[in-house]
């Protein structure tokens, strides 16, 4: 299934660059100039990531909405994840935009490579057996981690934006390891499934008095236990 990203900032700049660089990296890209054009898309489409800048104006012309965006979504859309974009490079304003439910954050200027790992981040994620266990862990280490940095005020903004894509770079590692574990899980299990057929076929085969029947059954019941 194609991935689809909706854009919505209010700066013509921004929406042409991103929807440039989403359609050239293989996603489907739709933009929105406005929080009133991002709702009637998110109203008519499905979206798996959406990036939304905090500042731009809302329906009422505070300068919040990005972060209305971000409650729509929670409440309408709750299998898209939000990417924040803002222009202010500030842990405060990350740790706030998390905490309204955002999935993570990037800053003006976009860097589009990190940019890129972000929405990635967020894809591998959802093919883990559990994805939406993997997600809230995400983005339960990752609140925690801004929350102990917030009031750092004797870090450089560029030396915590470093900690930050450190941490994150840890978190994908230990979530690589347990994907490895889950491929090594579901591999056993699709090996048991097929076990399971071939006893099932084996005993349809079998004549009923036959001494294998009990043997037969027992391969298939302790296969169908370990599934």
């Amino acid at each position: 299934m194609d991935v689809r990203i909706l854009v919505a900032d209010d700066e013509e700049s921004i929406l042409d660059l991103l929807s440039r660089f989403l359609e050239k990296i293989g996603y489907k890209a739709d933009i929105a100039k406005d929080v009133a054009s991002a709702v009637n898309l998110m109203q008519t489409h499905r979206y798996d990531v959406i990036l939304t800048d905090k500042n731009m104006p809302d329906v009422d012309g505070r300068m919040e909405g990005g972060m209305t965006l971000v409650k729509y979504a929670k409440e309408h859309m709750p299998s898209a994840e939000v990417i924040m974009i803002t222009g202010y490079a500030t842990i405060e304003t990350a740790v706030e935009a998390m905490r309204m439910g955002a999935f993570d954050y990037i800053m003006k200027p976009i860097p589009l490579n990190e940019l890129k790992a972000k929405i990635e981040r967020i894809l591998d994620y959802r093919k883990f057996i559990n994805s939406g266990d993997t997600l809230q862990i995400y983005r339960a280490l990752h609140n925690q981690a801004l929350t102990l940095l917030e009031n750092r005020d004797d870090l450089p903004e560029e030396q915590l934006g470093q900690i930050l894509r450190t941490l994150g770079g840890k978190i994908d590692h230990l979530f690589g390891l347990q994907k490895e574990y889950e491929t090594i899980i579901q591999s056993q299990a699709e090996a048991l499934e097929r076990i399971e057929t071939v006893a099932q076929h084996l005993k349809e085969a079998l004549p009923a008095d036959s001494p294998y029947v009990a043997a037969v059954e027992q391969i298939e019941e302790e296969s169908r236990k370990r599934i």
